[in-house]
């Protein structure tokens, strides 16, 4: 590029010559003469040739981190050609980078197989990063020429989402799978709560022969209690605009509570599935263990707040996806209208239990204070309030977070209650 200075020169040089040879003026045209010289001199150094060869490098104190975690960055930019004057590197930080020490520009001299390095650190918010290029703007000796470009050294960051350990948690879908969990089955077999009694079979072990049962019947009889197996359980993260109002803090809550439902429905055996649904359709086919559970995590940190048209109410939800007589489990701070879709989902056989992540608790600094924003809370309350009443009614088991406190608790003291 033409720097600034060039140009300034140039139009100096062609202002002189024209009052020189408009006015025939020679001491005039005269003065052209060494800013004539300066600039061919200075263009001369800049030639194309002497453009600079850079190479970049990126390195990662580690590339996973948890959100609200440090993460150390350092970026080498090493000159393999000739010596650099002037050069200036500068690493941009998404924006939900927080810069917490060091520096992400720097200006100096750089030598031939001399390099720059960038150190510093930052705090990262959830989500995945890809930190493809620094930008570099270079200039030769006298000023005349600048290249700016940007150099390639990608390298890719991923926060997860931070999550609570949930416990008794409890579903009963209507349907089953043959392994062992900790859903309901209502069969007979081996498990833990008393499910029934039965006549003696010849192969029955003699310690499930119920005495007292037997003693009043005169004849043996069987205990038997009720199966505890695996279940296929599909956790829907809600990232619909309307619900979330612009409001990602919002969302990261949302994002915290399906992380620790995945979490437990994994450590109960489930098969546990992931659909982000609201602006497009992002499925996680359910499986089992740690390595889904990571893919899980990492499909929830890329997590956005969109819009669709197809996709704005809840019914339309690709049953397709979701196995007959399956656990739906959604995290949505619930729009009007969703009871009605849920219920028509619970006709349809499948079970539904609803984390409402409550927005009238989230503080919100924007709002300000004062009369009119505690009753227009209130008003969105009693709102909220009246849908979570509908879907209790449609048969689904709704839970309401208030996020300014622990979701655990709060999840411990709602089953509790529903027991």
């Amino acid at each position: 590029m033409v720097s600034r200075k060039a140009r300034v020169e140039f139009a100096v040089l062609v202002l002189l010559l024209a009052v020189g040879f408009g006015l025939r003026l020679a001491p005039v045209a005269f003065l052209s003469l060494p800013i004539a010289v300066h600039l061919v001199g200075g263009y001369a150094l800049a030639a194309w040739d002497r453009r600079p060869r850079l190479v970049a490098h990126r390195t990662l104190s580690q590339a996973r981190v948890w959100e609200g975690e440090e993460v150390e960055i350092a970026v080498a930019v090493e000159n393999q050609g000739s010596r650099v004057e002037v050069i200036e590197v500068a690493d941009p930080l998404p924006p939900r980078f927080e810069l917490v020490d060091g520096t992400t520009d720097q200006i100096r001299e750089l030598a031939t197989g001399e390099a720059l390095i960038l150190r510093y650190t930052v705090r990262v918010r959830r989500g995945l990063y890809p930190l493809p290029a620094v930008r570099i703007a270079a200039e030769d000796l006298l000023g005349y020429a600048t290249w700016e470009e940007e150099l390639p050294c990608p390298a890719e960051l991923v926060a997860l989402p931070r999550f609570e350990a949930l416990s008794g948690i409890v579903i009963s879908p209507r349907r089953t799978l043959p392994q062992s969990g900790t859903a309901r089955s209502r069969r007979g077999g081996t498990g833990l709560e008393f499910f029934g009694t039965r006549e003696y079979r010849p192969g029955d072990e003699i310690r499930r022969i119920h005495w007292p049962a037997s003693a009043r019947l005169d004849e043996l009889v069987v205990a038997e209690f009720e199966e505890e197996r695996a279940a296929d359980v599909a956790v829907v993260l809600d990232v619909r605009d309307r619900a979330y109002r612009g409001q990602p803090d919002l969302l990261d809550h949302a994002t915290r509570a399906a992380a620790g439902l995945c979490h437990a429905f994994l450590s109960q055996g489930h098969r546990v599935g992931l659909l982000v649904y609201g602006a497009y359709l992002d499925w996680v086919f359910p499986g089992y263990g740690r390595r889904h559970g990571e893919r899980l995590l990492h499909k929830l940190a890329r997590a956005t707040i969109g819009s669709s048209e197809v996709f704005a109410e809840l019914a339309h939800l690709p049953t397709r996806l979701l196995r007959p007589g399956s656990q739906i489990v959604l995290v949505s701070p619930l729009l009007p209208g969703d009871a009605e879709d849920l219920g028509v989902l619970i006709a349809r056989g499948y079970r539904a239990l609803v984390l409402v992540v409550d927005p009238t608790t989230l503080e919100d600094p924007s709002c300000g204070t004062g009369l009119e924003v505690e009753l227009a809370r209130r008003i969105l309350a009693l709102e909220r309030g009246a849908m979570i009443g509908q879907i209790f009614a449609a048969g689904a088991r709704p839970l309401v977070w208030d996020v300014r406190y622990p979701l655990a608790p709060q999840a411990v003291a709602a089953w509790r209650r529903a027991r």
